[in-house]
């Protein structure tokens, strides 16, 4: 690995998946070119990109051609002319989209996707998944409480007082844990569901309350993830969330199952119980969607219910998002320079999706 090329992602992303503070970093490994105006909408500069040690390039096509290792969060392959060997390093959701993985079947093609990092203790700082979904959790709470016609604190004042909102969190990991921190210190009441029974103390140390539904399947080898629920459990699940949605001002659903259609929670006879006014954000839009009325980037209204169902929320945050994802990124380059080697590397293991025009991913597999 010698030199590394930053791609531009698309017009929907205006992410960049190597920062300036990133560039200075890998720079002292190898030559860095970062294509020109690839961090203008994230608000990074092309100087900013040269003075922290990239040189910048006009084109895609001469990423892709001069560089053996290329870069890009979601910037995917499509038939360009490649040149040399190439190691490809992204987000690619290879397991919820199978298809991104077929250009990359050819002879001298090497394809990580950081979508599949396990979730261990050396892993963490590459956790691309935890960062996006922490800014998806924050930029919900902000995007539910502009779209509510109700104040989401407690507001005295001359004319009496207002009630704070209540906030119903469907799924507890780190998006659904961020919207509850960021609800709570909005001033909401907040009340949270997640299948996985450990998850009750880190909702409870946020000052929300965990909402209890006996029967529920958890499985220690998912990693920390959860598990696809029977259907007699889901109705369960459902009914419970049926009254607990007749109270709420504000939904967001943030439950998905890594390879599977996001679980649905919210019925549409729920959504026809749920108060005037009422705001459903479904952070799992991409995946099917936790409530039967979502439709990607799309607003959609019940009655006087509006449902929200962003795709990539954390886009309109995108230079902090950047910032996160740019540290994620750096360091996994950081790991696969001095580990490359290592064909029983857990990490790079874990992550490689395609081998010398191969699949070789067992989750990919699966």
């Amino acid at each position: 690995m010698q030199h590394l090329g930053v791609l531009k992602e698309g017009e929907r992303r205006r992410l960049v998946a190597l920062a300036p503070a990133g560039v200075q970093r890998l720079a002292k490994h190898l030559k860095v070119s970062v294509q020109r105006g690839a961090g203008r909408a994230a608000g990074y500069s092309d100087d900013s990109f040269e003075q922290a040690g990239a040189t910048l390039v006009e084109h895609r096509d001469d990423i892709l051609r001069n560089c053996d290792v290329v870069l890009g969060h979601d910037s995917h392959y499509r038939g360009e002319d490649l040149g040399a060997l190439k190691t490809f390093i992204g987000f690619h959701n290879v397991l919820n989209d199978r298809s991104v993985v077929d250009p990359y079947k050819r002879p001298g093609i090497t394809l990580y996707s950081l979508d599949l990092i396990p979730r261990t203790t050396l892993a963490q700082a590459m956790d691309v998944l935890s960062s996006v979904a922490s800014i998806s959790g924050y930029q919900a709470v902000l995007l539910a409480a502009e779209r509510s016609l109700a104040t989401v604190p407690m507001i005295t004042s001359a004319g009496g007082t207002l009630r704070p909102a209540r906030f119903l969190i469907m799924g507890a990991g780190v998006a659904g844990l961020q919207a509850i921190a960021t609800a709570r210190r909005l001033g909401a009441i907040v009340r949270a569901f997640d299948v996985r029974s450990a998850s009750r103390t880190e909702v409870e140390s946020l000052g929300a309350t965990f909402i209890d539904v006996e029967g529920t399947m958890e499985d220690k080898k998912a990693g920390g993830y959860a598990v696809e629920q029977s259907a007699a459990q889901l109705e369960r699940v459902r009914k419970v969330i049926h009254l607990e949605a007749v109270l709420a001002d504000v939904i967001i659903t943030t439950a998905k199952v890594p390879g599977k259609r996001a679980p649905l929670l919210i019925t549409e006879d729920m959504v026809r119980s749920m108060k005037p006014g009422a705001v459903v954000v479904d952070l799992a839009a991409a995946t099917g969607g936790n409530c039967a009325l979502t439709e990607p980037d799309a607003v959609t209204m019940r009655g006087e219910v509006t449902i929200l169902g962003p795709t990539a929320i954390e886009c309109s945050c995108a230079h902090s998002t950047s910032f996160l994802l740019s540290n994620n990124y750096t360091t996994f380059i950081e790991h696969l320079l001095k580990n490359a080697d290592d064909p029983e590397d857990d990490i790079l293991k874990g992550t490689c999706v395609v081998r010398n025009g191969e699949v070789v991913n067992a989750r990919y597999l699966a």
